[in-house]
């Protein structure tokens, strides 16, 4: 292969690179809070093509800015492309890779000025390569190795660090007076390696970014934006799906229904804002007193509902003080919340189980109206063979008022 093909290869490698890019800058600006990793993704292979073209332009211009600065941005390119993926994960972002980068970019400057040694290059700047890539992988792997977009990416970044590690064990076979472009096939098979990896690692972060979307639009159709609490309708399949599974198994099912304590006084004294961080703060109370399993919906208005699978009515009374018992927020008015509580058994009539289930929120409706003509800020049991919710406020020593409806 002559020296020119080799010059379109590594450049071809640069604008693959450029078109991920785009895509991926073209989704951090759409949607900046949602994926702020995606800036990271954009930026790097848009800094490795900048080390492409410094590359290319070799003998054109000076060694210490085509290959200390060419190599020090490809490398740079690939730690912000590591980088965004702990950001897409939460994950701090660590100091190691740019002081990395600062130490091999002073060592390239001894074997590229000081004492030119292409096979020391060679090994130095693929295997710090491969090393960020592993880095990447290990982190990906940690976090989500069981979705398509993440086993895609995860395929493309091992075939990368494969390709740069091989490459940085054989760099001692290159003549010590040979350079990035002269024509041997293990180098031209390494560069077309490296360029379909590249192509194939920016697809996977595409992937991500477009599943994040998904789940976010999903998010968005099933559960309130306000609160974060599922929808009515969404909450009412889940539930629904409890029932179901319920009469198979045999266990019990208890049903919350959960109203603010004159919530428009709130309104009108201390502004709709306001309101509306009341209705976070107390959609936060419920979420920390329930279990990954237990569904929690926004019935309507300041009127929350949740069912509670395996669970027996004293135990969701003995919930349902929990929640009501616990401190407010700094900074928020003072509010209380009545409840009302239900058993559905799994014998429990009628057979239908969308009317068993509807039965079951109207003895709840039933119980909390019960609480607020009792004084509010109090949980109530509706009518159900169980023990009445007494015996659970007793067991939790709490000084509410509890009684049976």
């Amino acid at each position: 292969m002559s020296e020119l093909d080799l010059r379109a290869l590594v450049l071809l490698l640069g604008a693959i690179g450029v078109m991920t890019s785009v895509v991926l800058l073209h989704l951090w600006r759409q949607n900046r809070a949602l994926l702020p990793a995606a800036a990271w993704w954009g930026v790097g292979p848009t800094i490795i093509f900048v080390g492409t073209v410094l590359l290319a332009l070799r003998g054109a211009i000076g060694a210490p800015v085509s290959i200390v600065l060419g190599n020090s941005c490809i490398i740079g390119g690939a730690i912000a492309m590591y980088m965004g993926s702990r950001r897409f994960w939460g994950e701090p972002l660590p100091r190691w890779p740019w002081i990395w980068l600062g130490l091999t970019a002073a060592v390239l400057f001894v074997f590229s000025v000081v004492w030119p040694n292409y096979p020391l290059r060679l090994t130095i700047v693929p295997g710090l390569m491969a090393v960020v890539q592993l880095a990447h992988l290990r982190l990906v792997w940690r976090h989500d190795h069981r979705s398509f977009a993440s086993q895609f990416l995860l395929a493309w970044v091992a075939f990368s660090a494969l390709a740069l590690a091989v490459r940085s064990a054989t760099a001692h076979l290159e003549r010590p007076d040979a350079d990035l472009f002269t024509p041997t096939l293990l180098h031209n098979v390494y560069l077309a390696s490296y360029a379909f990896s590249l192509l194939g690692e920016g697809i996977g972060l595409v992937l991500l970014a477009q599943q994040r979307l998904q789940e976010h639009i999903r998010e968005l159709a099933t559960h309130d934006s306000l609160t974060g609490a599922m929808t009515r309708a969404a909450w009412w399949k889940a539930a629904l799906h409890e029932v179901l599974r319920q009469r198979r198994q045999g266990t019990p099912l208890t049903v919350l229904m959960l109203d603010l304590d004159h919530f428009k006084r709130i309104n009108d004294t201390h502004g709709h804002p306001m309101g509306d961080r009341v209705l976070r703060d107390f959609a936060d109370r419920v979420r920390r007193t329930l279990r990954a399993t237990d569904r929690f919906g926004r019935y309507g208005g300041e009127e929350f509902i949740v069912l509670l699978p395996d669970t027996g009515a004293q135990a969701g009374c003995a919930l349902a003080e929990r929640v009501r018992a616990q401190a407010l927020q700094e900074g928020l008015p003072a509010y209380t919340v009545s409840i009302g509580v239900t058993e559905l058994l799994p014998n429990d009539e009628p057979a239908d189980p969308e009317r068993a289930l509807e039965g079951a929120i109207a003895r709840a409706d039933a119980a909390l109206y019960q609480a607020k003509a009792q004084g509010r800020d109090r949980v109530v049991q509706a009518q159900a063979p169980a023990q009445p919710c007494a015996a659970a406020a007793s067991q939790t020593g709490s000084g509410s008022a509890w009684a049976t409806a």
